[in-house]
Formats: structure tokens, sequence, C-alpha cells
């Protein structure tokens, strides 16, 4: 899982504004399955994400962009797909999302997601804490004015 604070404006749809919030991402670790020695330090894989949740507002407190993509081929969100459900209360959505990893993996196109059967179990048991990350910084969008941003990356996200 990855989870991170965004600030977008997308440079090629200008007037859809900008969208401020949290996205989050499941990903899959591969196994290194490199050769090397016992001494051999071991490679960490972290795939594009399989799916995304992004739970987006052109607003402080607008609730109004909040969307995921059960489908990223080669890491790409397509079509958004609205709920709503996602939009009456996203973190509790997204927590019962997180405790079907299985279930978003099959969604995603992942083949033979019931290997991962073990993960997702662990991962429904840190879903809370997920949420609460999801939650703290969709929150630090929500509680102040959005500052300026002074520049943006050819995708349209903030740099600090």
């Amino acid at each position: 899982m990855s989870v991170e604070g965004i600030d977008f404006l997308n440079p090629n749809r200008l007037q859809d504004g900008r969208e401020c919030g949290v996205r989050v991402e499941l990903r899959i670790n591969e196994p290194d399955t490199l050769p090397g020695s016992i001494y051999a330090s071991r490679a960490l894989s972290i795939s594009r994400g399989i799916c995304r949740f992004d739970l987006l507002e052109s607003a402080p407190n607008a609730g109004d962009r909040m969307h995921w993509h059960p489908e990223m081929p080669n890491g790409e969100g397509r079509k958004r797909l609205y709920d709503d459900e996602l939009t009456k209360d996203p973190l509790a959505w997204l927590g019962n999302r997180l405790r079907d990893a299985v279930g978003l993996l099959r969604m995603g196109k992942v083949a033979d997601p019931e290997r991962f059967a073990d993960d997702a179990a662990a991962l429904a048991l840190i879903a809370d804490d997920i949420v609460t990350d999801a939650a703290a910084a969709l929150g630090a969008f929500r509680s102040s004015p959005w500052p300026p941003v002074e520049r943006r990356d050819e995708r349209g996200m903030a740099l600090s």
C-alpha cells in the first residue's frame, strides 16, 4: 500500500480546477529471485498501483471528487468510478475495501489473486492504521485554506 497527500492540477484540463486530498494505491511487493550468497542484499521490487483510491476535493471539505480506479493497466488510472457510499463516508468505505484485498486484486485483473491470501489477511489487520494515515493526509488539506503552489511537475503534481 502507498498513501500520499496530493495537490493536483491537470495541465490538460485546467478548467477542472485543482484537486487536493489523499491517494491510496494497492501495490504488489514481488519477491527477489536474483541469485546471490547469504551476504547479498535482497532487492525490493514494488509494482505500480493495481488499484487506486483518490479521496480528492475541489475545495476543503467539498467531498466532490472522491473516486477510485479498480483497474490500472500499467499503473495508469483510467476511468474514474464514483460511489455514493465513498462520498458519504470515504474513510469507512476505504477501510472496507482494504479488508478485501483479494477481491481488489481480482477486479484489477491480477492473475491468480488467491496466491496473495496471506498478504490480504495481513493487510486486513492493518487496514485501520492505513485509514488513520489517509485521514491525517486528507485532514491536512481540510484544516486550512490551500496554500499557493509555485511549481508543478509535468503531470500537474505540486512540487515542494
